[in-house]
C-alpha cells in the first residue's frame, strides 16, 4: 500500500482517507498518549509520515529509550554502571538545555553513598570544601592549581564517609570522564562512587586520597627520596599493568594525577584515556601533557601503551628532582612549547638526579627508552631489580604500613590535644615554625594527612578561621 502525499488538495483523495479511516482508535490512541489533554508537548517534527514500517518500529524503541534515559534525569538514585553511562551519554548530548538552575538534582550512584528518598543534597546530606582548606602550615607558595584546583573534600553527614568530589561544568563533561572509572576496579585506581547533576554542575564521587597528590608532595616537602618513589612507582605501576590488560591508555601520567591513600597510591583523573580497538591508537588530537608526553605522541602517528610508560619515566624524574624534565636546561620563557625540543632530543637523561642510584637509572633509561617497541612494560618494570632492592639499602621503602603503625601511640596521644574541628597535616611535627629537618620528616613515609585520615583522627570540617 503507498502512502498518499500529505500535501495533495484533491477532495476525492481526501473523502477516501476519511472514509477508511477508523476516527475512533485516533481518539484511543491520543486519549492514551496524552490523558490530560495536553497536546503543547506534541513536536511538530514527530508529525511526519513515514515511508517504510520499519522506521516507525526505529522511532518507537527510540522514544522509548529516551523515556528510560529521562528517567536518571529526574532523581538521585543506585543504579549499574551501564545506568550511569546511560546518565553520563545524556547528559552529554542535552549539555544546551542545562541554563539557569536545575528544580532538583540528578544522577546515578554505584556504591558509598546513599541517596534520600531520591535526593542528595550540599550542605544537607553532605559536605563540600575546598581541598586546599584541609591543609595547615604546608607553605605559602602551596596553591593547588590546573584540574585539582576543581576537587573538594567531600563528606557524607550521615555515614561520615570522606570523598573526593571532582566538579566538571556540564558543557565540558564527556562520558569518558566516567567510563574508564565505572567499568574497571583495581585498588590502584581511585574507585568511583556516582555522578550527580547539580544545577550546571556534575559532581563526580570517588575514593579520597586524603594524603594528597604526589604534586602537593613536592611543592610542600621538595624532592622525594628514593625509597619513597620505589613505594609509588610500584603502585602506580600495578595500575598501569591493569588498564594495559585491557588496552586502555591513560594519557596522562603525571605527579598531580597520582594520589596518596594511608596505605596505598591511586591513579585519578581518566578524562583523556582511550581504550584502544587495534594495535596502534591514531589520535585525532594530542592527548595529555606536554612536558611528560613521549616523542611518539608529540608525532601524532599512532602510540601504543608504551606512550604511559615513558610519561612514568618523566614524572619519576620529577619526583626526584621536584622539577618535571626539560624545564632545567629549557625555561618556560625561552621555550613556551616543549614539543620540538621532545621530539628532537627525547629522553631527557640528563634531567636524572645526580645522587639517583645506579638500578633506578637503569629503570628509568627502560622506561625512557625513545623506540617504544624497545621500551619495556608495565609488567616488566615491576620485575625490574630497582624496584627490589635489599632491606638494608631501602629499609622504608616496602610500604607506609611500618610507618603507620610505628606513629600510631604518638598520634594517639596528640589526639587528645587536637581540636574537635581541626584538619590538620603538620600539628604533629611539634612546631608550628618548621625548620627543614621537620619539612623533610613531614613526608611519604609519615604522611600525616594521610594518617589523620587511617586513625580517624579528622572529625570536621576546617573552622571559620581557615576561610
Amino acid at each position: 500500500m503507498e502512502y498518499m502525499s500529505t500535501g495533495s488538495d484533491s477532495k476525492e483523495e481526501i473523502d477516501l482517507l476519511l472514509t477508511d479511516l477508523n476516527m475512533s482508535e485516533v481518539i484511543d490512541i491520543m486519549e492514551n498518549l496524552y490523558p490530560g489533554g495536553d497536546l503543547a508537548v506534541y513536536e511538530d517534527s514527530l508529525i511526519t509520515m513515514c515511508e517504510e514500517a520499519n522506521q516507525n518500529e526505529d522511532r518507537a524503541e527510540s522514544l522509548l529509550f529516551c523515556e528510560r534515559e529521562v528517567s536518571f534525569m529526574s532523581s538521585v538514585k543506585y543504579g549499574t554502571v551501564e545506568d550511569l553511562l546511560a546518565f553520563a551519554n545524556q547528559v552529554s548530548n542535552t549539555a544546551k538545555q542545562f541554563k539557569g538552575c536545575r528544580q532538583q538534582e540528578s544522577g546515578i550512584l554505584l556504591n558509598m553513598i546513599t541517596p534520600k528518598n531520591g535526593r542528595y543534597q550540599i550542605d544537607s546530606d553532605v559536605l563540600l570544601f575546598p581541598w586546599k582548606l584541609t591543609y595547615r602550615n604546608i607553605g605559602s607558595d602551596f596553591i593547588p592549581r590546573g584540574a585539582f584546583g576543581k576537587v573538594y573534600l567531600a563528606q557524607d553527614r550521615e555515614t561520615k564517609k570522606r570523598m573526593a568530589c571532582k566538579l566538571v561544568p556540564v558543557e565540558q563533561f564527556k562520558p569518558s570522564d566516567v567510563e574508564i572509572q565505572a567499568c574497571f576496579r583495581h585498588e590502584n585506581i581511585a574507585e568511583l562512587y556516582g555522578a550527580i547533576l547539580w544545577d550546571e554542575t556534575i559532581h563526580l564521587f570517588m575514593e579520597a586520597g586524603e594524603g594528597g597528590s604526589v604534586m602537593e608532595k613536592l611543592e610542600s616537602c621538595g624532592p622525594m627520596r628514593e625509597f619513597e618513589i620505589i613505594w609509588v612507582t610500584k603502585h602506580i605501576l600495578k595500575g598501569l599493568d591493569f588498564l594495559h590488560s585491557k588496552r586502555i591508555i591513560h594519557h596522562d601520567i603525571k605527579p598531580s594525577n597520582i594520589v596518596f591513600m594511608s596505605t596505598k597510591a591511586v591513579l585519578v583523573d581518566f578524562g583523556l584515556s582511550v581504550q584502544m580497538t587495534g594495535d596502534i591508537y591514531y589520535p585525532k588530537d594530542l592527548r595529555g601533557t606536554e612536558i611528560y608526553m613521549s616523542p611518539e605522541v608529540i608525532l601524532c602517528r599512532g602510540h601504543t601503551t608504551k606512550a604511559d610508560i615513558y610519561s612514568m619515566g618523566a614524572t619519576i624524574i620529577h619526583m626526584q628532582t621536584g622539577i618535571p624534565p626539560w624545564v632545567n636546561r629549557y625555561p618556560r620563557s625561552a621555550y613556551p612549547s616543549k614539543k620540538k625540543i621532545i621530539h628532537k632530543q627525547a629522553p631527557p637523561l640528563e634531567d636524572i638526579a645526580e645522587d639517583c642510584s645506579a638500578s633506578m637509572r637503569e629503570l628509568l633509561e627502560a622506561a625512557l627508552e625513545r623506540n617504544p617497541n624497545h621500551r619495556l612494560s608495565a609488567a616488566d618494570l615491576l620485575k625490574h631489580g630497582a624496584l627490589h632492592p635489599p632491606p638494608e639499602e631501602q629499609p622504608r621503602c616496602q610500604s607506609l604500613d611500618s610507618a603507620l603503625f610505628e606513629r600510631k601511640r604518638l598520634l594517639a596521644r596528640k589526639e587528645l590535644q587536637l581540636p574537635e574541628n581541626i584538619t590538620d597535616s603538620s600539628l604533629c611535627t611539634g612546631s608550628m615554625e618548621e625548620s627543614d629537618l621537620l619539612k623533610r620528616q613531614r613526608s611519604l613515609y609519615i604522611d600525616l594527612g594521610a594518617l589523620a585520615g587511617y586513625f580517624n583522627i579528622v572529625r570536621g570540617p576546617p573552622a571559620l578561621e581557615y576561610d
